[in-house]
């Protein structure tokens, strides 16, 4: 819909044009409540509200009768007729999240059962409440004075054990979640909330984020933790919190609720975290205490009041430019291209910001300029729908860097799919299936980077070691790279997306150490076409994984790890993820083994599991730190 015919419609006739838009309404429940609104529109008061607009039955609005609301910046919100939101657009009738709600046959009171919202890059993801349980049974027989114990006790050993407040397990733990078994045996269960990329857009198709608390959505009392955070798709927490806003504005219409408090089992603070939460609630801590020091103690974190900010982040779609922006009091924050194969934003760093990898925005003379690597890429004017002031001419200058994070492709990045750029991410299985053999690559650098810190003579071998070589890793590439040395890597990948995503990854965290100048020598390469002629040259150190599809093989495996020994300098380092069994043959490749562990038997992964106990894994895969001890005659790779 262009965007002279939408301002020459009606506000009635833009209403409904936003409700019957095509797959804004997805979650059927809501079919019959859009029906409603429309049938109801020609009949509807209107009243104007501190600069917004309610359309509501009989004769003043209330969190009942309200249908409609408009913003003063045009955006609109939808109620059914309990006064629940159903849909929330921008000016234009872009769908940016949808709630679905019914009532609890048991309780009578009325619950989410869907939410979803839609990314920056137009790509969604959801929420749905209630989706595990997970249990487990404590019997306490054998302790002293076990016969006595009340849920509080229980509640104070759960938090000694965890190292958290009492608090927060009182809160997550109500008496309903303890069932009594015996004397002093108990069946004690947590519910979840589930996170989805929703694949198609619906929850037909999805594929799981993250688990988070349970959240009663209906009276919103917490600003929720995601667990798994780091396989949240770039801009979901913005939408995620656009909607928290919206449910918790929703609340305080004719009674201010209690403040929001960040609570979790536990919780995980970052300066990142807080610089969203203060986007859209306003923090308050307790008389004399630093709020940004507070807030880091995942202990006291729960102590800040977070209550609602009148002006937070609006985002809208233009389909003219191919973009969405983000806007907060007049302020151009971000402009996010549709269909982007780079997978990045574009920042307006004009307040202080940081941008990534050189993406940044100019506001100047009414015109937005979209900058990538000092060069201007796209510009378009500024629309008076967005409500966005023209910025100073003299704004802050950009940084100087000596290249960019192309160069790490030798000014060549490979082709990329954009929606798979955006979901180059480590995802985990929801039940009892086997992590992905990428994602779990993550885990396994942490486990190498523990070796090589337990490795007394490590820093003083690093300084001899002058080439690198990095292959298969490319979940994790970035994380083998020591940006601290100039050294020669080549980086053979066989996934582009996640090969840009490393890239990017790898700039952003050296730019920011002003690091770059020991990244000269490194070269992403494709692993067809340069594997050959990078396995015929020598290494100091060497990291390689080798494919699950090889494992039962032990022939193939063998002639990974000839060649990779042939490729290592004598005294060289190995990092080796492979099946068990090829420790067997170690020694007859001159390679000494330092440190070897199953991943099923690493922290990382235990660590994980302790959130999620059926989360399974190859339990051949092992990872080997080894030394090349004496030079051996080897052929190379076949």
């Amino acid at each position: 819909m262009f965007p002279g015919y939408w301002v020459s419609m009606s506000d009635q006739e833009k209403l409904i044009a936003t409700l019957t838009r095509p797959k804004s309404i997805l979650l059927r429940n809501n079919e019959a409540e859009v029906a409603a609104i429309i049938d109801q529109l020609s009949s509807l008061k209107t009243q104007n509200i501190n600069g917004s607009t309610f359309w509501f039955v009989n004769d003043q609005p209330s969190v009942a009768n309200t249908r409609v609301k408009t913003y003063p910046t045009g955006h609109m919100v939808f109620y059914n007729s309990e006064g629940r939101r159903i849909l929330f657009a921008d000016p234009e009738g872009h769908p940016l999240h949808e709630c679905e709600w019914k009532k609890d046959e048991v309780t009578g009171k009325t619950k989410l059962t869907y939410a979803r919202m839609q990314l920056d890059y137009q790509q969604w993801f959801g929420i749905q409440p209630d989706v595990k349980t997970f249990s487990v049974n404590l019997n306490l027989m054998d302790f002293p004075g076990s016969a006595s114990l009340t849920l509080d006790d229980l509640r104070r050993k759960i938090a000694a054990a965890w190292d958290i407040p009492f608090s927060e397990v009182k809160h997550f733990y109500p008496d309903e979640n303890f069932a009594r078994l015996g004397l002093a045996e108990y069946d004690i269960h947590l519910t979840k909330d589930g996170l989805y990329v929703l694949l198609d857009g619906t929850f037909e198709r999805t594929l799981f984020i993250s688990y988070m608390p349970r959240v009663d959505w209906a009276e919103l009392d917490v600003l929720p933790v995601v667990e798994l955070y780091q396989s949240a798709p770039p801009g979901a927490g913005g939408a995620a919190f656009e909607l928290f806003w919206g449910l918790y504005e929703d609340q305080s219409r004719e009674n201010k609720p209690e403040p929001l408090r960040f609570r979790g089992l536990p919780v995980y603070p970052s300066k990142k975290a807080f610089e969203i939460f203060s986007a859209y609630f306003s923090p308050t801590a307790p008389e004399n205490e630093d709020l940004m020091e507070m807030f880091m103690d995942y202990k006291r974190a729960y102590q800040i009041q977070w209550d609602l900010r009148p002006d937070p982040p609006w985002r809208y779609f233009t389909e003219k430019y191919s973009a969405c922006l983000t806007v907060q009091d007049h302020f151009l924050y971000k402009v996010t291209l549709l269909n982007d194969p780079v997978g990045l934003p574009f920042i307006n760093c004009s307040r202080g910001a940081r941008a990534s990898c050189q993406r940044e925005i100019r506001v100047t003379e009414n015109v937005v300029l979209l900058i990538d690597g000092n060069e201007v890429c796209r510009e378009f004017p500024l629309l008076p729908l967005w409500q966005i002031s023209t910025q100073p001419e003299d704004q802050v200058a950009f940084p100087s860097y000596p290249f960019g994070w192309r160069e790490f492709f030798k000014g060549c990045p490979p082709k990329t799919d954009p929606v798979k750029a955006v979901l180059a991410l480590p995802f985990y299985p929801e039940h009892a299936s086997e992590i992905e053999e990428s994602s779990l690559q993550p885990m396994v650098v942490d486990q190498i980077i523990f070796y090589m810190e337990n490795y007394s003579d490590m820093p003083s071998r690093l300084e001899k070691i002058d080439r690198v070589l990095v292959h298969n890793f490319d979940m994790a590439s970035s994380g083998c790279i020591d940006a601290t040395h100039e050294r020669d890597y080549r980086v053979l990948f066989d996934n582009p997306e996640l090969a840009q995503k490393n890239a990017q990854l790898l700039w952003d965290y050296a730019s920011a150490r002003n690091q770059l100048h020991a990244l000269t020598r490194i070269s992403f390469l494709p692993e067809k076409k340069s594997a050959r002629s990078a396995y015929g040259e020598k290494y100091g150190m060497i990291f390689r994984w080798i494919p699950f599809e090889d494992y039962s093989d032990l022939g193939a495996c063998e002639k990974i790890l000839k060649s990779v020994a042939h490729a290592l300098n004598s005294n060289g380092f190995l990092f080796l993820v492979g099946p068990g069994k090829i420790g067997e043959l170690l020694e007859q490749h001159s390679l000494s083994c330092i440190y070897c562990d199953a991943v099923k038997d690493m922290p990382f992964f235990q660590q994980h599991q302790k959130m999620y106990p059926e989360t399974q894994i190859n339990p051949e895969v092992t990872v080997f730190f080894a030394e090349k001890h004496g030079e051996a005659d080897f052929p190379g790779p076949g």
